[in-house]
């Protein structure tokens, strides 16, 4: 009976840690109300799911906003420069298919590549971010590179993301209040592995925190 109102016993650790998920997506989701604040919204919520909800360092809030705050600038930009990239392409292929115009078919084709590229980029870039730190090209560079030498984990990534963004989508924006945080946390898996990889590798430039929680 004692163990079944223990705090760490299983139940509540999941409780816990469900909740800690669910108050990082709902503090996501109004960080990214601005719209040209959705990167380092996207650093933070990575930051804080891969220290404090997996490893349990530090609490997950404050480590939301500590990175919010300290990789603001560089985040800001590249998700701006993300976003405008998408927005040109989505227009661009609204209007191709618009036309319908089927020697314009090869030009589709070509945007659907830049466009499965802008995903894996973006799906690198700001876990790199959280944990590196790089200058701009040599970012997007990385995020490049990564994202095809390790393309087994790019592409599970960019599936749990899609299922993310279809679960919001058919819930009408009810899982906003926990699939953001659960989409970090499942691309967490694959992604600490690769960073783990990489910070063997490149061995400077690395995570502002001394302790090295990502080492584990």
């Amino acid at each position: 009976m004692n163990r079944l109102f223990d705090i760490n016993n299983p139940f509540f650790r999941f409780m816990s840690k469900f909740f800690d998920i669910m108050v990082l997506s709902i503090v996501f989701v109004i960080c990214c109300v601005p719209v040209l604040t959705i990167g380092p919204a996207i650093t933070a919520l990575y930051y804080s799911i891969a220290k404090a909800v997996r490893r349990d360092r530090s609490y997950p809030v404050k480590e939301f906003f500590h990175a919010f705050k300290r990789d603001f600038r560089q985040s800001a930009i590249v998700g701006i420069i993300i976003l405008a990239i998408s927005a040109i392409i989505v227009v661009d292929i609204r209007i191709v298919i618009g036309t319908g115009d089927a020697k314009l078919g090869s030009l589709k084709i070509a945007y659907v590549v830049v466009a499965l590229l802008i995903a894996f980029i973006s799906t690198y870039i700001f876990p790199l971010i959280s944990r590196f730190s790089l200058k701009m090209k040599d970012l997007f560079k990385l995020a490049f590179f990564l994202s095809f030498k390790h393309f087994l984990s790019t592409i599970l990534c960019v599936l749990i993301l899609a299922a993310g963004v279809v679960g919001v989508f058919v819930s009408m924006g009810l899982f906003l209040l926990f699939i953001p945080g659960l989409v970090a946390l499942l691309i967490s898996f694959p992604m600490e592995k690769v960073l783990k990889k990489t910070l063997e590798q490149i061995g400077t430039g690395t995570d502002h925190n001394a302790d090295q929680w990502y080492a584990e």
